[in-house]
């Protein structure tokens, strides 16, 4: 059994927080809504009252949060109670520089930072099936193995700090591409008059075929629901991200670009808190077509 703990417990971190509770470790957790932390509480967790006092008390500190700035804040109020040799895992998404300059800062009081973002979605947290990146010290990666087991079922070691970060906006980049060309295709496809159901038929035996038309046309628009599971507001960050990490190494983000402006149609519309499927809706608009069954 470890000294764990854990903090941000939204959609994502309250299930892996469950998780590591389940395979037996004690964890301490903290967050802004105390709904989530009485629950936790409830199933063995304990209850902390800054994030400080988390640090204090667990050897292994997560964290999945919103942005950088709420990710560096936070850490940085961590260290306050952390111990020379304490490892801080971060599942957060943040930009590469980011995740570079909290690690010297943790480095400054010998605490190790891995990052390691996620992807699978609140299903993946749920059943501890999430891909988890990380990049980091070997040694320190090797300490959390057993409790990253708990949360993912493929785990990675990608090089320093940043790599996990790097393979992840790689990843939602792909996922914003791929999401905004299959809301043009399938407004496309509608509006010229064939049923959007047939057409997805179609595409998923076809070479168009994706895992985002999969879960955004057939989850979300086809029964015509947006509720978030991850938002138009923060695939708009992890896009921007990568566009940002493309300039600093001196690559075209010309697609990167534009979908970055069609998720920024999305948020100017008020769909920045709606699930990322909600991009098509601009565009539904545009054409006078809706994509349902």
């Amino acid at each position: 059994m470890a000294e764990l703990g854990f903090i941000g417990l939204g959609r994502m971190g309250r299930h892996m927080a469950r998780n590591l509770l389940k395979a037996g470790h004690t964890v301490t957790v903290y967050n802004r809504s105390q709904t989530v932390v009485d629950e936790l509480v409830a199933e063995g967790a304990r209850r902390a009252a800054s994030p400080a006092e988390v640090a204090g008390a667990a050897r292994v500190l997560f964290t999945c949060l919103t942005t950088p700035d709420v990710v560096e804040a936070t850490l940085n109020a961590a260290l306050e109670g952390a111990r020379p040799g304490d490892i801080f895992v971060d599942h957060s998404t943040i930009g590469v520089s980011d995740a570079k300059r909290i690690a010297a800062k943790c480095a400054e009081k010998g605490v190790q930072f891995i990052d390691a973002p996620v992807s699978g979605g609140p299903w993946g947290a749920e059943a501890g099936t999430l891909t988890i990146m990380c990049g980091g010290d070997t040694a320190a990666y090797e300490a959390v193995l057993p409790y990253l087991q708990a949360e993912g079922k493929q785990l990675y070691l990608l090089g320093p700090v940043g790599a996990g970060t790097v393979a992840k906006l790689c990843n939602n980049l792909l996922v914003g591409i791929h999401a905004a060309a299959a809301a043009e295709a399938f407004v496309l496809g509608t509006k010229a008059g064939v049923d959007p159901k047939k057409l997805y038929e179609i595409i998923q035996g076809a070479t168009g075929q994706s895992r985002q038309i999969e879960r955004n046309v057939t989850t979300f628009s086809v029964p015509g629901t947006c509720e978030a599971a991850f938002s138009v507001e923060h695939l708009h960050k992890d896009v921007a991200l990568a566009v940002n990490l493309g300039r600093e190494e001196q690559v075209r983000m010309l697609l990167g670009a534009m979908t970055q402006q069609v998720l920024s149609e999305a948020r100017a519309a008020g769909h920045a808190t709606e699930d990322m499927a909600a991009l098509i809706l601009p565009l539904e608009e545009l054409a006078g077509v809706k994509v349902r069954a």
